[in-house]
């Protein structure tokens, strides 16, 4: 930001504040005054008056909701707030009301406060012309259904800013541009000037059917406009069907394209999911060279092939899975030894023998980064022939896996450790189900399992003494339930129910989190190359808010949001346990803190209270963790040096940030698909009742949650008839007869459930 010290007379500024007594006034509507006074931009205003706070000379007084109060060291008299103050609390007060749809860029409001000011000092702002600096900048659209648009700029200290409709110059929905701010009235606008790369090169829509040609309706809202496809490229797709269409020419009011896929009819699930999928260029099926590389992979091991593996054939080994797993990528063994120490085997799938660097399947996994799931559908990141096949530990057959040998005390704590690689059999897939049966001891289970009882019980004591140490660093250990959705053989939702956890799913986390902890601690110390999963401190203006509220619903709590600890954290959701608002604590809590993603840098795990953290337990299904298994291999094979070195570095980089973006794509997929299913439950239960509790609260409306975890809206016009005040901080919509915050318990009737947009509304019962 520039120093313009030097440039202005902060004397002056001083002055003008007391004698236009401005001390009483809000944060940014001082600051508007003094724009029109200096004739200078709301920017350079702040600058100067954030300068002369920090040195002492504004002093602050008090914190409101939309700025800072301050008072000047210039002797002033006490003034009740005048009319500008009071017109400036009710345009706010106005603007907290309006929908999500109509609010748009601070922007507007900054120049509303201008034009404001130019009126109170009755200036003409035609004679009086503000300066203004155009500006280019980069970022990406963001469109709307009425046509007009925002830029998303890339640096994050900005604001969005509005683009009308006519000065989109043809950009969609999600483009990358370049444009140029201009003056508009009472807003300041943008304008494109460059598109830079196009998002949307494929779009999913319905097609109509004319006599000359066809249009696509895209089912993407923001897209702005239809695309035209000549009759003879459709695919003979029947009127009114949903289709693929990619996109071969660009205009300003319309784009033409050709037909590429026929999804089927809309608003059947297999369709729409599919259309989802589409929607994020993610496919079922693998490019024709992938596959055959794929089957032409050796279907079993031959131990006389493998002289130089360890032999892990004979141990008993075995995995612990869901009923519905498919790709079997761990397994794992224990002993117990006279010293009272553990000695547990963590064996992973050796997915890197199979799949080398840059070979046409590794190309290919790159580019999808995780295998990404769905309730009755996975889109695999490797051929079945791999994921299923060769890589996968199914029971009684040999395979090659990279192994990790621990010595494990009563204190949870890794006394020795070994990796290697192995050949192993399973002897036993269990599933959590068994496990769990095993684990309470019920008679038919242990008479069933008499070969692995011993070791069962033994893992489960152990799984709670590294739990036990992981709590005492502050593991954080959130209580947000998952949605599990049961479908039929033709495919329809029958229930939604919380995922459970059991004794059984906590058992395999902990071991594959003291696995991952091990490898990562190996290798960071190492210093070789490595991708490691980081999870960094929050923010602390972030912390500062969750903390604020946790305070509010009568939870103590001495942490500092500026050094937070994740044992901290971890006490404030213990206490959250006995309050309604329980889940919404969770909730808060974890939007609070930064989103894990993959680094070179071993940055630790805040979330895991983990010096090192990296993910090595998953290669069939994630990207990441097949880079560091070939960087382990070529570790013990001695390989790691030279050329070979310096490309694993640069290639560590390029994986960490292709992983992480792969991520965020399979996690939003995941949740349109899981929302989707929730729609077409709740269109066979409309008008039905049901309890919930309030799980958002915004200037439109609360959100109610069902225990089936469905969410869904109860508009403001919904709401018994009162004056509300939406209060942002407390998570709260406060009226004079009526209060809605979440964790309130609510009875709802459902009214609405779009497919389309995945939107589900309530009233109150």
């Amino acid at each position: 930001m520039v120093n313009l010290r030097g440039s202005m007379d902060t004397n002056k500024i001083l002055e003008q504040i007391s004698i236009n007594k401005l001390d009483r006034l809000e944060y940014p509507y001082l600051i508007a005054q003094l724009c029109v006074l200096n004739n200078k931009p709301y920017e350079e205003i702040k600058v100067v008056v954030d300068e002369l706070v920090k040195d002492g000379k504004v002093v602050l007084n008090s914190q409101k909701d939309d700025g800072l109060v301050y008072k000047t060291e210039i002797e002033t008299k006490t003034i009740s707030q005048n009319d500008y103050v009071a017109k400036g609390k009710k345009q706010f007060k106005k603007f907290k009301k309006k929908s999500k749809k109509e609010i748009v860029s601070d922007y507007f409001e900054e120049s509303e406060m201008l034009d404001d000011a130019y009126k109170i000092l009755k200036i003409d702002p035609k004679k009086h012309k503000r300066k203004f600096n155009y500006q280019k900048i980069e970022g990406k659209i963001s469109g709307t259904s009425k046509g007009y648009a925002f830029l998303i700029p890339d640096d994050v200290n900005m604001q969005d800013i509005f683009i009308p409709a006519k000065s989109l110059k043809g950009a969609l929905n999600g483009d990358r541009v370049i444009i140029e701010t201009v003056p508009s009235g009472k807003r300041i606008e943008g304008k494109v000037v460059n598109i830079i790369e196009r998002a949307n090169e494929k779009v999913i829509g319905k097609i109509k059917l004319t006599k000359t040609c066809a249009y696509v309706t895209p089912d993407d809202v923001k897209f702005g406009m239809d695309i035209v496809v000549p009759l003879s490229k459709t695919l003979n797709a029947d009127n009114g069907e949903k289709v693929v269409v990619t996109i071969t020419k660009f205009g300003l009011k319309s784009s033409e394209g050709i037909v590429t896929e026929v999804l089927g009819e809309p608003n059947l699930i297999e369709t729409e999911v599919k259309a989802i999928i589409r929607s994020y260029n993610l496919f079922e099926n693998f490019p024709k060279k992938v596959q055959e590389s794929a089957e032409n992979l050796p279907v079993e091991i031959h131990k006389e092939d493998y002289p130089n593996r360890k032999d892990l054939t004979d141990e008993l080994i075995f995995t612990i899975d869901g009923e519905d797993t498919r790709d079997i990528d761990d397994a794992i063994s224990i002993k117990a030894n006279n010293d009272g120490t553990y000695t547990l085997g963590v064996h992973i799938a050796d997915v890197g023998e199979y799949v080398k660097f840059n070979n046409e399947i590794d190309q290919e996994a790159f580019k999808r980064g995780t295998s990404v799931y769905f309730p009755g559908l996975v889109l695999p990141m490797l051929p079945r022939e791999l994921s299923n096949g060769i890589c996968s530990l199914n029971e009684r057959v040999n395979r090659l896996a990279l192994s990790v040998i621990m010595d494990i005390d009563q204190k949870g704590d890794v006394i020795n450790h070994s990796i290697f690689e192995s050949i192993i059999c399973s002897k036993k897939r269990f599933t959590y189900t068994e496990v769990q049966k095993i684990l309470e001891k019920d008679p038919v289970a242990c008479e069933n399992n008499k070969q692995f009882t011993g070791a069962l019980w033994n893992m489960h004591k152990l799984s709670q003494i590294l739990m036990k140490k992981k709590h005492n660093l502050g593991y954080i250990e959130f209580d947000i339930p998952e949605v599990k959705v049961e479908l039929d053989a033709l495919g329809n939702v029958v229930n939604l129910s919380k995922r459970k956890s059991d004794d059984g799913t906590k058992l395999i986390e902990a071991f594959m989190v003291v696995a991952n902890e091990t490898v990562a601690e190996h290798y960071a110390k190492l210093k070789a190359p490595f991708v490691y999963r980081v999870h960094e401190t929050p923010s602390s203006e972030k912390m500062n808010n969750f903390l604020n509220l946790v305070k509010k619903l009568g939870i103590t709590t001495m942490a500092n949001p500026e050094a937070v600890q994740p044992k901290e954290l971890q006490t404030i959701l213990n206490e959250a346990n006995t309050l309604d608002s329980k889940d919404m604590v969770n909730r808060v809590c974890l939007r609070s803190l930064k989103k894990a993603k993959y680094s070179q840098d071993c940055l630790g795990h805040f979330g895991l209270a983990s010096k090192f953290y990296c993910h090595f337990t998953s290669p069939i299904r994630r990207y990441p963790d097949l880079t560091i298994h070939r960087i382990i291999k070529d570790d013990l094979h001695g390989e790691l040096v030279g050329k070979k070195l310096s490309d694993t570095k640069n290639f560590v980089i390029v994986s960490s940030i292709n992983s992480s973006e792969r991520e965020v794509v399979a996690d939003d997929v995941e949740r349109d698909v899981d929302d989707l299913y929730k729609v077409f439950y709740m269109k066979e239960h409309l008008n039905e009742e049901f309890d919930g509790k309030v799980s958002g609260v915004t200037a439109f409306g609360v959100f109610v949650e069902l225990d089936n975890t469905v969410e869904g809206l109860v508009s403001l016009t919904d709401l018994p008839e009162d004056e509300y005040e939406y209060i942002e901080e407390e998570y709260k919509l406060q009226g004079k007869k009526n209060t809605f915050v979440i964790g309130m318990p609510v009875k709802v009737k459902s009214v609405r459930a779009d497919i389309l947009s995945r939107e589900i509304d309530f009233v109150l019962v």
